[in-house]
């Protein structure tokens, strides 16, 4: 009798720590999981920074490159500036010397019109030189006064209206898209007439 008591009770002790042995393992095995899910959302954020970090840095590589890209070209496009400038005044220099022959002289001299044609010869050829380089010429006859782009050497009354370019004593030139020099103009007051009835109406 007493052996079959300690038997069921050497059974009921076994299930027991059997039992507590399997809530053992289950709670190891949460605990482990939830070990495991902090462990993934730590590398998930870890991994998601870098990839930020990283985006970050080819973003600034880019704009490095074509900041680059940009000063080199540039710099190719204006090195030939102040030789440019110096070229110019010998264009300027060409139109002097044809626009100071008359045209009546031409005609009746046959080495004075040869002389001219030198002359307009090479002044194309140099402005196909510029042209080429990235100098041109812009227009300014009947165009608004631009400070940025015109030097104003006079102003004047005319049928124009106020602020607009009637004549052009030396034309501007940009390298680019930058002005390399500014055309040399004279600016309309626009009419005396309306000068006068301005003054009429005051008194």
């Amino acid at each position: 009798m007493n052996e079959t008591k300690d038997i069921k009770q050497t059974q009921l002790k076994q299930k027991t720590e059997k039992k507590a042995s399997q809530n053992i393992k289950v709670s190891d095995k949460k605990t482990q999981e939830t070990q495991d899910k902090k462990v993934i959302e730590e590398l998930k954020t870890k991994l998601k920074d870098v990839e930020d970090k990283l985006l970050r840095e080819l973003a600034e590589n880019d704009n490095l490159r074509k900041r680059h890209e940009k000063e080199l070209s540039d710099s190719h496009k204006f090195s030939i500036k102040n030789f440019s400038l110096d070229i110019l005044s010998v264009s300027d220099n060409f139109q002097r010397a044809i626009h100071s022959i008359p045209k009546d002289d031409r005609e009746k001299s046959s080495v004075l019109k040869n002389l001219v044609v030198g002359l307009e010869s090479v002044e194309k050829e140099m402005h196909v030189v510029f042209e080429r380089n990235g100098v041109k010429p812009f227009e300014s006859l009947n165009e608004i006064f631009n400070p940025e782009l015109h030097q104003a050497i006079s102003y004047k009354n005319s049928d124009k209206k106020s602020g607009v370019i009637i004549e052009e004593m030396q034309k501007g030139y940009k390298i680019a898209d930058r002005l390399l020099r500014p055309a040399m103009v004279t600016v309309s007051k626009g009419s005396e007439e309306k000068k006068e009835n301005s003054s009429e109406n005051n008194e």
